[in-house]
């Protein structure tokens, strides 16, 4: 955690790692995922580095062709796995032989049947199966030459827009339930000058990695719909003045939440409304930090009700929002 001295004397901010909800929560019945890939049809291929940047040069750096490479499909299936377990949501198995070998061109209509999906879960021991079903790359470069004004010199621009698309289907294991469709689509784009060609192209990415990029960010944005995605947020805490209260805060610098709850907790009674007030409103924010919304708002108010200040009214207000998100989170779980 990193810490901030802000304006005031008594009051610190400190940056916490908090998490986004998914925006399709899976119920608790599925705690362990396993990840198979099953859209590998004979259109997929493994062109090397070297191959890819050839048909760049032999279209005269001009493309706008789809891809389906294996080595992108394979870094997509390995990074789901690593973001989800890492979410701390899931457990993850990957098995050995993952990709499910194919004989078509076509794309998949039907989905596997359950007897299928229960074997399979029995055999990896995990309560679902999350499969790609459906992967691919449309990649549009543009390298042109124009005149720079005032100068009149010439520069070099070029664009690489890759725009990606997965298929994927959760299964559950001895469950009536439908499998989960998901359909994900989205681009990454490059654009980069230069006053020499040369220098122009080792800016760009090369044709593999913008594969292998797309991959990735389709990975990403599949493991954040169904896991937390955890960023930084900003919170507030009191210093009280009192040194036997204040032993606590070297306590919540090392994430020792409940060490410091017990020091606060001595001194609920402080006379002094001020500090009495700060220390209920450093104990809301213990609460949320171990996960109990609903203390952490019983604080809040307390220390509203005990010495009214701004910072108190904000925090209440933002406690009762994150509430609200995680009823609303309960509800609703497919």
């Amino acid at each position: 955690m990193l810490f901030l001295t802000v304006a005031c004397s008594s009051l610190r901010s400190i940056e916490i790692e908090s998490a986004i909800s998914p925006e399709y929560p899976i119920a608790d019945d599925i705690q362990s995922l396993g990840l198979l890939n099953r859209s590998l049809n004979l259109k997929f291929s493994n062109l090397d580095s070297d191959s890819l940047e050839h048909i760049l040069i032999d279209h005269k750096m001009q493309l706008d062709t789809i891809f389906r490479d294996i080595i992108a499909s394979d870094t997509l299936i390995h990074v789901v796995a690593n973001t989800l377990f890492n979410s701390g949501r899931f457990d993850v198995v990957i098995p050995f032989a993952y990709n499910v070998e194919r004989n078509d061109y076509g794309d998949i209509d039907h989905t596997m049947d359950i007897e299928t999906v229960n074997s399979l879960c029995k055999d990896y021991q995990v309560n679902g199966l999350l499969i790609l079903e459906g992967f691919r790359e449309q990649l549009v470069t543009k390298y042109e030459m124009k005149p720079f004004e005032p100068s009149n010199m010439e520069i070099y621009s070029a664009i690489t827009d890759l725009k990606y698309f997965s298929e994927w289907r959760l299964y559950r294991s001895g469950s009536s339930k439908p499998a989960i469709r998901f359909q994900i689509s989205d681009s990454i784009f490059w654009k980069a000058n230069s006053n020499t060609l040369n220098d122009l192209y080792t800016q760009m990415p090369h044709t593999k990695e913008a594969l292998i990029g797309g991959g990735v960010a389709a990975a990403i944005k599949m493991a954040h719909y169904i896991s937390p995605n955890f960023v930084l947020n900003k919170r507030f805490y009191f210093l009280t003045g009192r040194k036997d209260i204040d032993l606590a805060v070297p306590l919540i610098k090392l994430n020792k939440w409940e060490d410091a709850t017990a020091i606060w907790t001595k001194f609920t009674n402080e006379k002094s409304l001020r500090i009495r007030s700060r220390i209920e409103f450093n104990l809301a924010l213990a609460s949320e930090m171990t996960g109990n919304l609903d203390l952490a708002i019983d604080w809040g108010l307390k220390s509203y009700k005990t010495f009214y200040t701004s910072t108190v009214d904000e925090y209440l207000k933002k406690l009762d929002r994150n509430r609200k998100i995680k009823q609303k989170e309960s509800t609703q779980r497919y």
